[in-house]
């Protein structure tokens, strides 16, 4: 079985890592994605929006791209098998989707998260996303 584990840096991607392997078991194949999302194309403030400079979105692109590392190594080394960590940059829900898809993923596995309505309202589930259109079974760890 091919299990693909979508992790953030956050304690319940930990939780999805622990709980996969405890459903999958050492027989099953294991990869670690760990994308960095998009940096905002406008900024904004007091109802004046400007464009942030190239050198702005590329710091940015960075951080983002630093901190799904530090996430994909993390979550890596909770497992006690070898596993394929991979790292990307884009919409997170989308580029899952599409990940699983090239690799031919058996299942998703992701946390989820406990969210307000104004969180969800204001920055979309990427949870949501994943089960509405992965190409394969989503496991959700609570």
């Amino acid at each position: 079985m091919n299990v693909l584990i979508a992790v953030d840096d956050t304690a319940e991607s930990r939780h999805a890592v622990d709980t996969a392997y405890g459903f999958f078991g050492p027989d099953a194949t294991y990869s670690v994605l760990s994308v960095g999302d998009r940096a905002p194309i406008f900024v904004g403030g007091y109802g004046a929006v400007a464009m942030p400079t190239a050198a702005d979105m590329n710091m940015q692109l960075e951080a983002a791209q630093a901190a799904a590392e530090h996430a994909a190594t993390e979550a890596a080394e909770r497992l006690p098998e070898v596993v394929d960590t991979d790292v990307e940059t884009g919409a997170p829900g989308a580029t899952i989707c599409e990940h699983a898809a090239e690799h031919d993923a058996d299942v998703i596995v992701i946390g989820t998260h406990d969210r307000s309505f104004w969180d969800r309202l204001f920055d979309p589930s990427v949870g949501r996303y994943v089960i509405d259109h992965a190409p394969c079974p989503v496991l959700v760890v609570r």
